[in-house]
């Protein structure tokens, strides 16, 4: 075998000039051919050993964060479970008939009274006096029913409909509903 003396890499016999620096090569021996190629040897103990521990480490962390997850929700099942369950009760509520429509006005002792900071909390008000749909903008006592026209350009047909500074109220089939003023293109009368 031939080895260059500069990049100290191996060739066979029959080269005379190493392909990388064109230095003359030089004949070694196999006494030197094996001390050259033992020390790669002693070398590649260390890298697979840290590979090794990289790898062991990395295992670890994977086998920590998916048990850690398992008994995360093991013990929310088990909060959820030993925790009594509390079902809600029927709400028997009378079906609306065709002829009844609600009163013109609430009585005086039912308006809302504005809280202290200026936020109206008449939508969590609770109370046993009858409740009326009817406000002061768009319904049925302006001669048709009104169309509240979104701004997504979507349509929405009510039986009643109203503004107040929460946005727009509107009632169909007896279920009233608020939409957000910003939704709200125009309401129009059919």
């Amino acid at each position: 075998m031939k080895r260059c003396p500069q990049c100290l890499f191996l060739y066979p016999d029959s080269d005379e000039h190493c392909d990388f620096d064109k230095t003359p090569l030089e004949v070694i021996d196999d006494s030197a051919l094996e001390a050259a190629t033992r020390p790669a040897k002693r070398r590649s103990l260390p890298i697979a050993a840290a590979i090794g521990l990289i790898v062991g480490v990395l295992a670890f962390a994977t086998y920590y964060a998916v048990s850690y997850k398992t008994r995360k929700a093991t013990a929310a099942t088990e909060t959820t479970q030993s925790a009594p369950q509390v079902l809600p009760s029927p709400v028997i509520t009378p079906s609306p008939s065709p002829e009844s429509s609600p009163s013109p006005s609430p009585s005086p002792s039912s308006s809302p009274k504005p809280a202290a900071n200026g936020v109206s909390t008449a939508h969590s008000r609770s109370t046993s006096d009858p409740v009326s749909t009817s406000g002061p903008g768009m319904g049925t006592r302006q001669g048709g029913k009104p169309v509240i026209v979104l701004v997504s350009g979507g349509k929405i047909e009510a039986d009643e409909a109203w503004r107040t500074k929460d946005g727009v109220w509107y009632r169909r089939n007896g279920m009233v509903t608020l939409l957000k003023a910003a939704q709200v293109k125009a309401i129009v009368t059919r």
